[in-house]
């Protein structure tokens, strides 16, 4: 079957309820060819890791050739799920497709009785006759105690003097195409949240390992978790997706083990969730979602 119609088919199945935390990824046609002048890829948010799109996500892209010039790339569809965007290939070498200004819904937080708690829309129907004073909403004073702290809070429950935050959820998702011959893939900008490789992404077979350094704004991410995901059809729904996790060490740096041949996505979000919701949330947050292939 050819490739970009199997990814076709794999899109247009139902999103399962997962407890897995959603994820941009880019998913091209092929990762490796040997005279194509061009190729297609899509990409869109994922719950079921993650051959399936749940949603789609406003974004254009940024293709930066074998030579190192960057070429700004727009959707060709954008359907409701996920884009669909093509790429020329005009010389030989490795090509790096990655989503730019890409951002999730923004979110707000409120202080309040020095917690941290995330601000939610009033739902049509649901307002209350009077807003609640704030330590009932923040401590509910007034009701069974609750077996954890409140997290959350409604916008119009929130105190008129309450400080707040807005938050902005930036949605990166990039990969790597080949024609012919590897070539050096581009050094990091140093800017924002970042994967620097230290192995080539598409020189990956069964039983090696992907190494790279995590950064953020040039500087190592330590502790990290990454999150490793494997590709799998409808025609597999009892395979194991869910690979075991990894994380950075003091330097930032990773290092990620393919035993079997197939499609994978590392996914890591920056900062990670904060437990302690006395922490002032950052005001911006990163998810990332990077695609290879490894091969036999």
């Amino acid at each position: 079957m050819n490739n970009w119609l199997k990814i076709a088919l794999l899109t247009s199945l139902p999103v399962l309820s997962h407890a897995h935390t959603m994820s941009p990824f880019l998913l091209p046609e092929v990762f490796d060819t040997k005279a194509a002048s061009n190729i297609s890829f899509q990409s869109a948010i994922t719950v079921e890791k993650f051959f399936v799109a749940g949603n789609n996500f406003k974004t254009s892209y940024v293709i930066t050739q074998p030579d190192g010039q960057q070429k700004p790339v727009t959707a060709a569809a954008t359907l409701k799920r996920f884009n669909i965007a093509e790429v020329d290939l005009p010389t030989d070498g490795t090509y790096r497709i990655r989503t730019q200004d890409a951002v999730g819904n923004s979110g707000k937080y409120a202080l309040v009785d020095g917690r941290w708690l995330r601000v939610r829309p009033v739902r049509a129907g649901m307002q209350n006759p009077a807003p609640a004073k704030a330590a009932e909403t923040a401590t509910a004073q007034k009701a069974p105690a609750p077996t954890q702290p409140p997290r959350m809070i409604a916008a119009d429950q929130v105190p008129a003097n309450a400080k707040t935050l807005e938050v902005t959820n930036h949605l990166i998702a990039e990969s790597y195409v080949t024609k012919g011959k590897p070539s050096a893939i581009p050094l990091p900008s140093k800017k924002g949240f970042e994967f620097k490789l230290l192995t080539h992404p598409n020189e990956l077979y069964a039983g090696e390992s992907l190494k790279a350094q995590v950064l953020m704004n040039g500087k190592p991410v330590p502790n990290l978790e990454v999150d490793v995901f494997k590709g799998a059809s409808s025609y597999e729904p009892n395979a194991k997706r869910e690979q075991p996790h990894v994380k950075t060490n003091a330097k930032g740096e990773v290092e990620i083990k393919f035993e079997q041949a197939g499609i994978y996505l590392m996914t890591a979000s920056y900062p990670e969730a904060n437990p302690d919701a006395t922490k002032k949330p950052a005001t911006d947050n990163f998810t990332y979602g990077l695609t290879v292939e490894v091969t036999e």
